[in-house]
């Protein structure tokens, strides 16, 4: 029974009393009755223990009822922990993977169980029990991670990063007024998630309004700095000829680009630079560091770097497939302001029923939910939770480099910086080949009592150990 709830206090002594009571009686140092009244402890059930007559409960082990647990405790904190290490190297254990693994583990070890031995699983029972036993182990639902950033935030590289990102700061004096970081994010014309609905029980299916099936993109350009000082954001709309109205009731100071599809790349950004440092002001005297990712449009345009030498910013690119964990805007900014953009669209059309919205809307709604978002202490603490600001290189545990660890490898001497950097004064001229970069496969070898490789968990291997119990490793 599931749901079955005890009616009795049978079995409420500790094992601790039991112990010593037992040792009392057997030593003669007790009576039965005497032991029995000192430890708090049922007459017969103290003899039964100390004349050894229980079959399962020997000595001072307490255990109700005719049945055994297939697994003793420390085989299952093993395997308590053997699914937390795949979850961690995002190869998840589900229910039913769990299931066909203690069956198999249980007929390796030659144990007595109750599994299904037809179907080779184990019932539904055990794995409630089990997990009713381990309250840590929880139901998730995992978000889809990509193989290349799974593979590309690995420890040589971000340290590597940081170790570029200590030098800039002790040597040009940097402190959280003139650390930026600067990204593109895409606002649609249509929502990108909608929010709950009360809607009738039972409904098959329950709909909300948008304006298109896809929707027009705007490239929206933000840079933030850590003390959580915002630069006016820039929007490149996809048109060819410019239109003035549609700059209407944007943010204060925004500028808006045109370009015939809408993205960035080295034209834009070069003009953004520009905004930038008609806001910013920096100077060979008074520098700033520009942190970016490594989109070409930011890295790999001569303009660009040489802008950027003449007007005192010095460029520093995260290393690849790492945004999600280093760059500010994306750990906690751009998450919350499409939330609150999509928020405002929903309103929009409530408000104009038989219209659509369209660019010319784009505008007013993202100024809305940018300035609900743009708030100081959500901007300071993605600086903090990346470790840019104030500078934490060991802001990141083991655990969050063990995805990469699949696919380990030593770090390429060929590749000695983690981030294309440019700093400030230096010859006018730059050539692209000198420019420092990192191969997105370098990775470096860690020690691990675990061996990994890219074999899902389905197939993970069970590896006898010197006690004669199964193990666990992901091979």
């Amino acid at each position: 029974m599931l749901n079955y709830k005890r009616k009795s206090d049978r079995g409420k002594w500790s094992v601790e009393a039991m112990e010593e009571a037992i040792q009392k009686v057997r030593n003669k140092e007790m009576s039965l009755c005497q032991a029995s009244s000192a430890y708090d402890l049922p007459k017969a059930t103290l003899f039964r223990h100390v004349e050894g007559r229980n079959q399962i409960a020997k000595d001072a082990r307490k255990h109700l009822g005719r049945f055994e647990s297939t697994f003793d405790s420390s085989f299952e904190n093993e395997l308590e922990q053997y699914v937390f290490d795949m979850e961690n190297r995002l190869f998840g254990i589900t229910n039913t993977d769990l299931r066909r693994l203690a069956f198999e583990l249980a007929e390796r070890n030659s144990l007595n169980h109750a599994f299904n031995k037809t179907k080779k699983i184990a019932g539904k029972k055990w794995l409630y029990g089990f997990r009713q036993r381990h309250p840590n182990i929880v139901i998730r639902k995992p978000e889809a991670t990509s193989y290349a950033r799974a593979t590309g935030f690995n420890k040589p590289a971000v340290q590597k990063f940081f170790d570029l990102l200590r030098l800039l700061i002790n040597k040009h004096h940097l402190d959280g007024s003139n650390i930026y970081n600067c990204d593109e994010t895409g606002m649609k014309t249509v929502q990108q998630q909608h929010a709950k609905v009360l809607a009738k029980s039972g409904k098959h299916q329950v709909g909300s309004l948008t304006s298109a099936e896809r929707g027009k993109n705007i490239t929206v350009i933000c840079t933030v700095n850590a003390c959580g000082s915002f630069v006016p954001p820039c929007f490149i709309f996809p048109r060819k000829r410019e239109n003035p109205i549609l700059m209407d009731h944007t943010p204060a100071s925004s500028k808006g680009f045109f370009q015939d599809n809408g993205w960035m790349n080295s034209d834009m950004f070069l003009k953004y630079l520009q905004h930038f440092v008609e806001f910013v002001r920096p100077n060979q005297q008074f520098q700033c560091l520009l942190i970016l990712d490594g989109h070409a449009s930011h890295t790999k345009s001569v303009p660009v770097l040489e802008f950027a030498r003449e007007n005192g910013i010095l460029l520093l690119s995260l290393p690849p497939h790492t945004t999600h964990r280093l760059q500010p805007l994306d750990v906690g900014f751009f998450k919350l302001l499409q939330t609150y953009y999509d928020q405002y669209i929903d309103r929009w059309l409530r408000n104009h029923p038989g219209r659509v919205f369209t660019e010319y809307q784009v505008g007013e709604d993202f100024r809305d939910a940018y300035e609900k978002a743009a708030v100081i202490e959500t901007v300071t603490n993605s600086f903090r939770k990346c470790g840019i600001w104030p500078l934490n290189q060991d802001v990141f545990s083991d655990a969050d480099y063990v995805p990469s660890q699949t696919t380990d490898r030593p770090l390429d001497h060929n590749y000695a910086s983690a981030s294309v950097f440019v700093e400030a004064g230096g010859s006018s001229s730059v050539q692209l080949s000198t420019v420092p970069t990192i191969s997105a496969t370098c990775k470096v070898s860690l020690a691990s009592s675990v061996q990994t490789s890219s074999t899902p968990p389905s197939e993970a291997s069970i590896s006898t150990s010197v006690s004669g119990k199964a193990g666990f490793s992901c091979v």
